[in-house]
């Protein structure tokens, strides 16, 4: 990266001066500048120039961080999408490339799934045998270690579609998996659109779904809603306390996913146990608080 001299109290100029110099594909230069506006001001008019420069340095992962924070902005037109598309690419994430068009019409996301399709395609040419080593692996990730299971899942986004499913569905019945990892698997076979009928086990049933036809985790809506009553009917008292329930239940409601609704058709009175248990209360959902501690504590195994 180039040396920058500060401008003092003029973000603006830097602003400008790292325009001109994108323009003229000097990205190291625009970068520079472009970066000290964005210290100052975190917008995505400057965040827009800085990720193309940031990409033109092929610095995807800094890109990223940039353009995540604007996440729907990016979305919003065709050149600032191909930015995120570019990053994504860039970091050799097909799952997250193809998880970000689905957001997007259908005309939209076909133009891109064919960029898509063509930089795993150019993958599996490079990489084939690690992304088959990566898929066997994954398709058993209950016969590992916690830790290698969470380092196998890390790289996850490295799967075309065709092999993300191959090693995604054997998982989702395999209860020596624990069900934030078998959940995040759902997820991310919803999120690249698999069509097909897949078995999963959930918490208290095997059942047959399509992820295609399922709403994503980020769009699913009882689990915020849990989430608000909870944070309401805490209040102000002992803010520590309440903050550390609500992002406890936040992990732990997301684990019955895409069942929340059904198990939990009362919001109301599911918070209103959920405190209780934290009182050191009996409820009716104790076997269901029982279970979710116990997949909780899976995580820090």
């Amino acid at each position: 990266m180039a040396k920058m001299v500060s401008l003092p109290d003029n973000e603006n100029r830097h602003f400008i001066i790292g325009e001109k110099a994108l323009q003229k594909g000097n990205f190291a230069s625009a970068a520079a500048h472009l970066e000290k506006a964005y210290e100052a001001v975190q917008n995505f008019t400057i965040a827009r120039p800085l990720a193309a420069s940031l990409n033109g340095l092929k610095q995807f992962h800094e890109s990223l961080n940039v353009i995540l924070p604007h996440y729907k902005a990016f979305l919003e037109t065709d050149a600032d999408t191909q930015l995120a598309l570019d990053a994504w690419l860039g970091t050799l994430n097909f799952v997250m490339a193809r998880t970000m068009v689905r957001e997007l019409d259908s005309t939209r996301r076909q133009h891109f799934l064919k960029q898509i399709e063509k930089a795993e395609a150019t993958g599996l040419k490079q990489r084939g045998e690690q992304i088959a080593d990566l898929v066997r692996k994954l398709s058993h990730l209950g016969g590992f270690s916690r830790q290698e299971q969470q380092d196998l899942f890390s790289q996850v986004g490295l799967l075309p579609k065709k092999q993300l499913i191959e090693a995604a569905v054997p998982d989702l019945t395999d209860l020596s998996v624990p069900i934030a990892m078998r959940v995040s698997l759902l997820d991310l076979l919803t999120n690249v659109g698999y069509d097909q009928p897949v078995q999963y086990q959930a918490y208290d049933r095997q059942e047959t779904l399509i992820p295609s036809e399922l709403p994503g985790m980020a769009e699913e809506t009882a689990g915020p809603q849990i989430l608000a009553r909870l944070q309401e009917a805490l209040g102000d008292d002992d803010q520590e306390l309440g903050n550390a329930l609500v992002q406890m239940a936040r992990v732990q409601v997301a684990f019955l996913y895409p069942d929340i609704e059904r198990l939990i058709p009362d919001q109301v009175a599911f918070v209103q146990a959920y405190l209780d248990h934290h009182q050191g209360k009996a409820t009716d959902f104790d076997k269901l608080f029982a279970w979710q501690a116990a997949e909780t504590a899976k995580l820090s195994e």
